[in-house]
């Protein structure tokens, strides 16, 4: 019996309007760039979405929040107003204080971490965004966590337990990449795996839907048709990736320490001039605007004068996928024990997919901790939570009986 549960929104979120940015057909990492430089020397537009390398990921989102950070504080500017309070926003700020400047950090959501939600339940606290440490070696918060002594436990993406369906025969990846890198440069994921399905010899034409249901869209959470073959397909994911026990939440509190942060804030204007940047009613030096993709391109927050054409350019080739999450609490553990952790899920229609963490070795309570892509959203994720809940499990009842 399902005794607690939980479900994310971040496709219908105002302060997100998705999951993590993509590249569209006709982008390059290099639109991530331009959208992360400097416009003149009082604006800066940081996160996860302005790196090249790590894109999507917290540490990407980390490391571009302190590099704005040090330009603000290397051009000499005293007060910053820092928009947006996940993990680049709380490292510009934390940067910032660091080097003696006044950082004020302004919040739409009630509460600190952005696209990191780590939420309570059932007396344990678990992630409804980010959730892992990935590139583990090379991780900045992973060097944190470890200060701080945090519990880290290996998830092996590469290994999961298929529960229904059947996995990738063995090398159909290495060719699925070898496709999409020789595709033309505006040609759309879409385009590479309708000419491979033409053609699909020596797989079969569900061994390639099948990956590029459980390998692309699952990994995205975008239509195929936008992604851009050669760079909607990012790296990252599977390099010694770690769940923290007891959530990012406890790196997003060590981070916001200190710091001046107002919730319930919602900025809906920057405006920079020569004497400075308005920000919610105050007048600061500069500013650094760390908000998602989706909703830099709502249009919600009003920039004045207007982004540089190169920069609108730039946003105009990235989007935001939808990829949702239940946290599901049992009182048994009626799932068979996967070596690495991890499962994976076809149907029960064509092209559904579900990912499964097995998160009972955060206090022993038998916890899943599902992800959900693909059209099948727009039905599986109506009505209430309980609603959405109860069929997440009806899904993994009906893969395991």
């Amino acid at each position: 019996m399902m005794r607690a549960f939980l479900v994310s929104h971040w496709g219908d979120d105002p302060w997100s309007r998705g999951s993590w940015s993509l590249i569209g057909r006709g982008g390059t990492p290099a639109d991530r760039v331009t959208l992360g430089s400097a416009v003149g020397v009082r604006l800066r537009i940081a996160g996860e979405a302005t790196h090249p390398d790590r894109a999507g990921m917290a540490h990407g989102a980390y490391e571009k929040g302190r590099e704005a950070g040090l330009w603000a504080a290397d051009l000499g500017h005293r007060r910053v107003a820092v928009v947006g309070a996940g993990m680049a926003g709380l490292a510009a700020a934390r940067q910032l204080t660091r080097l003696g400047v006044h950082a004020e950090v302004f919040e739409a959501r009630d509460r600190l971490g952005g696209r990191t939600a780590g939420r309570d339940l059932d007396g344990f606290r678990f992630d409804l965004g980010a959730n892992w440490l990935q590139q583990y070696a090379g991780n900045a918060l992973a060097r944190i966590a470890e200060r701080l002594g945090l519990r880290t436990v290996p998830t092996d993406f590469a290994d999961p337990m298929v529960l229904r369906g059947a996995p990738a025969p063995e090398g159909l990846d290495v060719d699925a990449q070898r496709r999409l890198a020789a595709a033309p440069a505006d040609a759309s994921i879409a385009d590479v795996v309708d000419a491979w399905l033409r053609e699909p010899a020596p797989w079969t034409p569900a061994d390639i839907q099948r990956f590029a249901d459980a390998e692309i869209i699952m990994d995205s959470g975008a239509p195929l048709s936008w992604l851009s073959a050669r760079h909607g397909f990012e790296p990252g994911v599977g390099e010694g990736d770690r769940w923290i026990a007891g959530s990012y939440r406890l790196l997003v509190d060590h981070l916001a320490r200190g710091l001046t942060v107002h919730l319930s804030s919602p900025v809906s204007h920057v405006s920079a001039g020569p004497e400075g940047v308005l920000v919610g009613g105050s007048r600061f030096d500069a500013a650094i605007v760390t908000v998602p993709v989706g909703v830099l391109k709502a249009g919600t927050l009003a920039f004045v004068p207007p982004l540089p054409q190169g920069h609108r350019d730039a946003l105009s080739r990235l989007g935001m996928g939808r990829v949702e999450k239940v946290v599901l609490r049992f009182d048994e553990h009626f799932w068979p024990v996967s070596r690495s952790g991890y499962y994976r899920i076809h149907g029960p229609g064509a092209g559904d997919i579900c990912e499964w963490l097995d998160a009972t070795g955060a206090d022993g309570v038998p916890t899943l901790v599902g992800l959900f892509a693909g059209p099948w959203l727009a039905s599986l994720w109506n009505g209430t939570d309980a609603d959405i809940a109860q069929r997440a499990a009806s899904i993994v009842r009906d893969a395991v009986a």
